[in-house]
């Protein structure tokens, strides 16, 4: 049994950062907010999401990589810590996120003057991976201490530009880019809030899946790369709601609904699905107001509970192989 098995369906949390200054006012709120506990990413102290791991790149701090660079724990990370320590949640899960070994390749070969394409890039993202990995390590040991397990979720912006009109063998988008972090004791996955690559996606056979479901409705090639996932145990976690222009409950719901029903017509059951599903917001929040992240939270845990209330209502629609395009969700969706 995984450690994703504990989830309650539609479980709800967020993508990583948050808007917070306050360590513990971030922490306090990623673990009451959300049905998944998280460690926050602060950009106010720890920098956007590459400057956190490769240093603010100005004259005191170069933005820069090498295999010995030290690397501190986010800032949130010793509250949590007491966090979790003194109330653990009732599944025993708690979730990580990392800025992605492509995407902070990606970001240092364009710093050099570089397109951030092709073997060096690719090359460059590998031995960051194993540097991630070994920091990721000691926090999901640290956690495994307190008898909680991890979800590492490896954020990955920079995945499209790196398969832009190149062969996935040519790119830091090849499947065993991640194998550091993909063996680092926790389940992982991986957030892209750009155009999802389904095709490296599928070959990288995350746990779990994140992905702006607002940007990127699911169809065609989508539906039937996250029902192959699906069926192998994997959880998918539905970017539903854009936090810089939040529709409410309703448009989470038919958001979810639309994608589970494209997936149900390539033959996954939708109590499978149900199951198998997280609700977050298509991005983190850590740009925009505080008070905008405490209502994306309360919309996404109404807009889930809609979403349950949908599915439970669906008949089991008819197989359809391969169908082009956008599948429609069944009737009633």
């Amino acid at each position: 049994m995984s450690a994703l098995d504990r989830l309650p369906p539609l479980a709800t949390t967020g993508v990583g950062s948050l808007p917070f200054d306050d360590p513990a006012l971030a922490v306090r709120h990623a673990c009451r907010a959300y049905d998944l506990p998280f460690v926050p990413q602060l950009p106010a102290l720890d920098g956007d999401m590459v400057g956190e791991w490769l240093g603010a790149g100005d004259a005191d701090t170069p933005c820069g990589w090498s295999a010995d660079r030290d690397r501190e724990r986010p800032a949130a990370w010793d509250a949590f810590v007491a966090r979790v320590t003194r109330c653990p949640p009732v599944h025993g899960l708690v979730k990580l996120q990392v800025t992605g070994p492509v995407t902070l390749a990606v970001a240092l070969e364009r710093a050099a003057g570089r397109s951030g394409q092709g073997r060096a890039a690719a090359a460059l993202a590998r031995e960051l991976d194993g540097w991630l990995a070994s920091n990721v390590a000691g926090q999901v040991a640290r956690l495994a201490a307190l008898g909680l397990d991890a979800l590492v979720v490896v954020d990955e912006p920079g995945l499209a530009h790196a398969v832009a009109g190149l062969g996935r063998e040519e790119t830091g988008a090849d499947p065993h880019v991640w194998d550091a972090l993909r063996s680092s004791g926790a389940a992982w996955g991986l957030h892209v809030c750009c155009a999802v690559p389904w095709t490296v996606v599928r070959a990288a056979e995350p746990d779990w899946v994140s992905f702006d479901a607002t940007a990127s409705p699911v169809g065609g090639r989508g539906a039937r790369v996250l029902g192959e996932l699906v069926r192998g145990g994997a959880r998918i976690a539905w970017g539903a709601l854009d936090p810089a222009a939040p529709d409410g409950a309703t448009g989470v719901a038919a958001r979810v609904a639309a994608g589970l029903g494209a997936i149900t017509a390539t033959g996954v059951p939708v109590d499978e699905l149900f199951v198998r599903s997280a609700v977050t917001p298509a991005c983190g929040t850590g740009r925009l107001p505080v008070d905008r992240e405490r209502l994306v939270a309360s919309v996404l845990e109404v807009g889930a509970e809609a979403v349950a209330a949908t599915c439970r209502a669906w008949p089991q629609p008819e197989v359809v192989e391969d169908a082009p395009g956008r599948a429609q969700p069944p009737a009633g969706a």
